[in-house]
């Protein structure tokens, strides 16, 4: 039985690209990157290039204040 807020058995496997905020399977990722101890899955190569560019922005998240 499922309920209606619990996350299909698809979904419960998915990341979020740090880029672009897309869900991302792993197993099928464009990219992976390590970054201080962290993996990071990505959905495109253009986003792991962003990535790549300024890792301290996307491996470190604002949080609201």
């Amino acid at each position: 039985m499922t309920y209606p807020n619990e996350p299909r058995s698809d979904e419960k496997a998915l990341v979020t690209d740090p880029v672009c905020g897309m869900k991302v399977d792993p197993a099928t990722a464009a990219a992976r990157r390590e970054y201080d101890g962290t993996t990071f899955w990505f959905c495109s190569t253009g986003c792991a290039d962003a990535f790549d560019a300024d890792p301290h922005r996307y491996g470190h998240p604002q949080t609201a204040d």
